[in-house]
């Protein structure tokens, strides 16, 4: 349920454009922005946020292809400029206190850190005199979520596709343990 409410959180703050994109086969030729040191952060990364268990992970859903696509064409330089930033200190953070690479940690060490580094850069936002802005984790997990919900694999597979639902009904039941619905 938090997915399900998070991905459409995140849906109300993409630019439009995003949503023409998901649409679109992907050409491996567009995939230019990120280096590929950059390209395998953000692979492990969406992977750690949604890994593969008895529904297909952020991998196999391609969440890293669409993220690099929507940050080159649909973020203002700004948000593509916070992603970029955030890969390089989250991956400096990782070497000062792990001595090797966030690809490096086991599962459960990449989860740790991950929720540690979101948990601290969210207390300095709070912290700060600026006007609060997103950070990395919270784009990044927004842009993962999004990415992941609206993959075929992602509503086919982890929801309960309805591809014409028929009618709204705000109560509908749910039987135990039944996938959420996929939009």
């Amino acid at each position: 349920m938090k997915l399900m409410a998070a991905s459409a959180g995140a849906a109300i703050g993409f630019p439009e454009s995003a949503y023409a994109k998901m649409g679109e086969p992907i050409d491996p030729k567009d995939l230019t922005f990120f280096r590929p040191s950059q390209k395998k952060q953000i692979a492990m990364i969406a992977e750690a946020i949604i890994p593969k268990t008895d529904t297909p992970g952020a991998i196999e859903a391609g969440v890293p292809e669409w993220i690099e696509i929507i940050v080159k064409d649909c973020y203002s330089e700004e948000d593509q400029q916070t992603i970029i930033r955030g890969l390089a200190e989250t991956m400096q953070l990782c070497q000062e206190q792990y001595g090797k690479d966030i690809s490096q940690l086991s599962g459960d060490q990449q989860v740790d850190f991950l929720t540690k580094l979101n948990r601290d850069t969210l207390e300095e936002a709070r912290q700060s005199k600026k006007p609060p802005k997103k950070t990395f984790l919270q784009l990044f997990k927004d842009l993962t979520k999004y990415c992941y919900a609206n993959s075929e694999l992602g509503a086919t597979q982890a929801f309960d596709f309805v591809f014409v639902p028929g009618k709204w009904v705000a109560s509908m039941p749910l039987e135990a343990d039944q996938k959420v619905w996929a939009m």
